[in-house]
């Protein structure tokens, strides 16, 4: 391994223990160890989990928002059992901003990637 001492501030590698050169931070550690491997699954766990909660949030939001827009739309109610039957207790209100906040989370995780890119699923470095 050419590199092995990682930051976990910011996830950058390089060849001499000390100060991160990317971000200054004042500690790396030695990505041999199993322990610092694991240490390392588990803060891409932690920031995915809190990406994660963020795009639900936002997904919530802007799916009611839009749902609550269409009510402001002349017509729309009288469209509503036309275009699409109309559900009892707005329903399919109720699903059209599941599925607006659902595809929202899953796009949205697919802009972010991981600190540690280069571990494996196997915790292995490559």
């Amino acid at each position: 391994m050419e590199r092995p001492w990682v930051c976990l501030d910011c996830g950058a590698r390089q060849a001499v223990t000390g100060m991160c050169v990317a971000c200054r931070h004042d500690d790396t550690l030695d990505a041999r160890k199993e322990d610092v491997r694991v240490l390392m699954r588990d803060v891409d766990q932690r920031l995915a989990d809190q990406r994660e909660g963020r795009l639900r949030f936002a997904g919530v939001v802007i799916g009611m928002a839009m749902i609550f827009g269409l009510w402001l739309v002349p017509g729309y109610w009288s469209m509503r059992g036309v275009m699409y039957p109309g559900l009892p207790l707005l329903f399919d209100q109720w699903i059209f901003m599941a599925i607006i906040g659902l595809a929202i989370v899953k796009l949205g995780g697919r802009l972010f990637t991981s600190r540690f890119p280069y571990l494996t699923s196997d915790l292995t470095m490559t």
